[in-house]
């Protein structure tokens, strides 16, 4: 289990680094849908696992954005360039 969460943490560090907050709610719907498996496969012992798992998921989303924020403010990569809608 200690495996999951590691592989949560990379997931919602890549999704920090790359992509805006709309990633991260479809991200934490896949580990919710995760979190009802394994509540349903094994009990009351993964719910621990699970939360662990949505915190890790979190903290990893952090960390990839101040990451991308990071490399931004030292120039090492450009910053996103907004669309305009003509209103």
């Amino acid at each position: 289990m200690l495996y999951a969460i590691v592989f949560h943490f990379l997931a919602g560090g890549v999704t920090g680094s790359i992509f805006k907050v709309r990633t991260l709610s479809l991200v934490l719907g896949f580990v919710l849908v995760e979190f009802a498996f394994l509540i349903f496969l094994q009990g009351g012992i993964a719910v621990l696992w699970a939360i662990a798992s949505l915190i890790a998921v979190q903290v990893g989303y952090v960390a990839g954005m101040s990451t991308r924020g990071i490399l931004e403010h030292a120039g090492y990569s450009l910053t996103r360039v907004e669309k305009r809608r003509p209103f």
